[in-house]
């Protein structure tokens, strides 16, 4: 076959195709969908007969992007294509030259189609035929937000197959990050406006213009394309090309709104069906669609509604990209913060002079300054230590090393700022997570993380990121909701699953039986702000090689440093001898020594055990040993002991504070054989008789107390000093005055120690 009867050939089909889809436009035959995708269809074959003429055994692939990508082909449009050769020793511009020719030469039979190389590496700058390295490179290193959009569309339609994998492969990476990337909203607000700026001359009010118009076909692309490369990288069923498909799949997720996808569904079909009614005329490239001319009357019906969808459509793609701030107001702004003096003015300034680090500085600084407006109005609003909140914004920007992505992120995400303006002005602790590890704020948006690596050094990342993102959600929840049961049952069940996650992972190399349990305040499903882990090893049966080598990968794994510190702190010293005794015991040896050996203080520690795996207890035989008169005066030497001569009021250590309450709740179930309900601490109270649940208000109140008091404290602290900053700034997250919360404080000691005077067997004569 000669090259001129090939390119007649590929000629007469088309327009043989073209005329009968033109045909179902115009007369409303068809549904736009199936015009569309049968066209691309028949579209792709063309190209392939074409490509396969030009490009025999070379190793070069033809892709295809925009609408034919998306097989959403309109009628006469431009084909948006990219060839890429899998090294320079390729010689395929002859190829390129004849495949061009083939397709866009008219002759007297019409032509095939308008072409477009320009989605290439560098644009019409770049060369005609990339190179996979030059493909990779651009994109890699020069990529824009436009091109990550483009890309999502981006389809293989023939050539070689292991070079069109490579392409697909890098170029989904490129278009879906893991992590969140608002950054590219930002971009998508500067290109919308330069489109609607450059096109809006066109629809006016007999013309509208369906595709490059206010809330035409280009708007509801942007949208979704925005929102699949937004959630693409970490849920991947939504990397789809079709503009429809992904709009349904964002509402199945519930990140969409259903009756907003509904209508942009349809809105876009029915733009899109418009726009083939259009095209169909004349086969001419145009999306203009005249209001005044003689149409039929399923165009003249949608005609009565479209300037109203439009405006709909240009609504909901508003409340994605927002409205671009004005640099004027945001100058006046910053200028005049009425900052109260001058060291805190300084501050301001120095926050102020940490650039952004962005190629497109001009649209970023932008975004910085309004974060920067907006972040110093939420933490005035929000009454919280300001002088505190501007020193942890100066190292969370240091920290972000000022990059553009983070200040979209947080000016776009309301509910963000306002959580992060609460916990800079209140929770130095939570504050320094964020400022360390900046990257879990796309988590913290939807309070997520992805799901587990099969890699052991993946999967530890995983793990340890997990636990700062759970103490960051529930401290953020805790710091406004206060609920002391939700937040410990969370930090918990947050622990438990790391464990058993972990515990699972090391096993797949060294199989074992191995079980973990769970002791002090994880075993009473009570953990708080920077708790250690007490728990021991054991086994069913006298450990072998094996377990002891899982037992001690589990220790460093869960103890090594990484990324923001490890991932827990454990204390085994709770094991029978103490760190003399055996790194996993037997569990029939457990329960003897338990039942004949141990001392009464390590029953009491034994009250509190619980099987992380099943979350079930059943270690409690020994409460029926009771405790002799020796022992109850040694708990009471031990309490002497533990209680704080100290003049500050101490929250755990003070006479009547949290741990002489639960050493004498357990002194009390086993001085009177008494099983616990459960392992909470509360639970142990609770079965002190009438004046237990007082003591159980009591220590829910002081226990609050105490994990607020973590939050807000720089380091660790139990105690309370009147004059200390850390009392004021609890006084002020509990909503109080210090004095009020001092002398509530001591109130609820003294209470719990006259209670204590008569229920508590250690301080009985004996």
């Amino acid at each position: 076959m000669t090259n001129t009867s090939l390119e007649d050939q590929l000629r007469q089909e088309r327009n043989e195709i073209w005329s009968r889809y033109a045909l179902a436009a115009k007369d409303n035959s068809l549904p736009p969908d199936q015009i569309c995708h049968q066209w691309s269809e028949a579209s792709d074959l063309l190209l392939r007969h074409a490509f396969s003429a030009c490009f025999q055994d070379q190793k070069v692939a033809l892709f295809a992007l925009g609408k034919l990508g998306s097989s959403e082909l309109n009628l006469s449009s431009d084909v948006d294509l990219l060839i890429v050769s899998q090294d320079d020793s390729v010689n395929a511009l002859p190829g390129l030259r004849r495949f061009q020719k083939i397709l866009s030469e008219r002759t007297a039979l019409g032509f095939v189609f308008r072409v477009d190389f320009d989605l290439r590496p560098g644009g019409k700058q770049g060369p005609l035929i990339p190179t996979l390295d030059q493909f990779k490179d651009y994109y890699g290193n020069y990529g824009e937000t436009w091109e990550r959009l483009a890309f999502v569309r981006l389809r293989a339609l023939a050539g070689d197959g292991s070079l069109q994998q490579e392409v697909l492969t890098f170029a989904q990476r490129f278009s879906f990050r893991k992590h969140l990337d608002f950054t590219l909203l930002e971009d998508l607000k500067t290109l919308r406006s330069k489109i609607q700026g450059h096109y809006w001359g066109r629809s006016q009010n007999d013309i509208i213009d369906l595709k490059l118009g206010v809330g035409g076909i280009r708007d509801v692309e942007l949208f979704t394309h925005a929102l699949q490369v937004i959630h693409g990288g970490r849920d991947t069923s939504l990397q789809v090309r079709g503009t429809a498909e992904a709009l349904l799949l964002l509402e199945m997720k519930e990140l969409l709104p259903k009756e907003e996808s509904q209508f942009l569904r349809n809105h876009y079909w029915n733009l899109r069906r418009l726009e083939n009614y259009v095209q169909a005329q004349n086969d001419e490239q145009t999306h203009l669609l005249k209001t005044d001319d003689n149409h039929p009357d399923f165009v003249s019906a949608a005609l009565t509604t479209l300037r109203f969808d439009m405006l709909r459509c240009d609504s909901i793609v508003k409340s994605l990209l927002g409205e671009a701030p004005k640099e004027s107001s945001l100058e006046d702004d910053l200028k005049d913060a009425g900052l109260p003096d001058e060291d805190l003015q300084e501050l301001w300034n120095e926050i102020l002079g940490q650039e952004v680090l962005s190629r497109n500085k001009g649209r970023d600084e932008l975004s910085r300054k309004a974060f920067l407006a907006a972040f110093f109005d939420t933490l005035k609003e929000q009454k919280g230590d300001l002088r505190r909140g501007l020193l942890l914004l100066k190292d969370f920007i240091r920290g972000t090393r000022a990059k553009a992505s983070f200040f979209s992120l947080l000016l776009r995400e309301k509910n963000l700022m306002q959580e992060l303006g609460w916990l800079f002005g209140h929770s130095p602790y939570l504050s320094r997570i964020l400022c360390n590890r900046p990257e879990l704020l796309d988590s913290f948006v939807y309070r997520s993380q992805n799901t587990h690596s099969d890699d052991l050094g993946s999967l530890l990342e995983e793990l340890a990121e997990k636990k700062l993102l759970s103490e960051v959600i529930n401290g953020s929840e805790y710091l406004r909701e206060k609920n002391l049961a939700q937040l410990t049952q969370n930090l918990t069940s947050t622990a438990d699953a790391i464990v058993n996650t972990l515990l699972t992972a090391l096993k797949k190399d060294f199989p074992s039986d191995l079980r973990i349990l769970a002791l002090g305040k994880w075993g009473g499903r009570e953990l708080g702000f920077r708790s250690d882990l007490d728990f021991i090893f054991v086994l069913n049966h006298e450990p072998g090689e094996n377990d002891f080598k899982l037992a001690k990968r589990f220790i460093t794994r869960l103890t090594e440093n990484h990324r923001g510190g490890n991932i827990y702190s454990i204390d085994m010293r709770l094991r029978p001898s103490g760190k003399a005794g055996p790194l996993i015991i037997h569990e029939e040896d457990l329960r003897s020594y338990l039942q004949s050996e141990a001392a009464a203080w390590e029953r009491q520690a034994y009250l509190k055990a619980r099987w992380v795996d099943t979350n079930s207890t059943g270690f409690h035989d020994f409460v029926q040993r009771g405790l002799s008169l020796e022992e109850l005066f040694e708990l009471e030497r031990i309490r002497q002991q533990l209680i704080s001569a100290s003049s500050d009021l101490n929250l755990k250590y003070s006479e009547g504070g949290l741990v002489d309450l639960e050493l004498a709740s357990q002194t009390h179930l086993l001085h009177n054989k008494q099983v616990p309900a459960s392992t909470a601490t509360e639970s142990f109270l609770m079965s002190m008789g009438s004046q237990g649940s007082l003591l159980a208000r009591n220590y829910d109140r002081l226990r609050q107390i105490e994990q607020m008091l973590q939050l807000v404290a720089s380091e660790s602290l139990s105690e309370l000093k009147l004059n200390h900053e850390s009392f004021h700034a609890l006084a002020l997250a509990l909503q109080t005055n210090p004095s009020q919360l001092l002398q509530e404080a001591q109130g609820l000691l003294s209470e719990n120690i006259t209670i204590l005077k008569e229920l508590d067997p250690r301080r009985q004569p004996h």
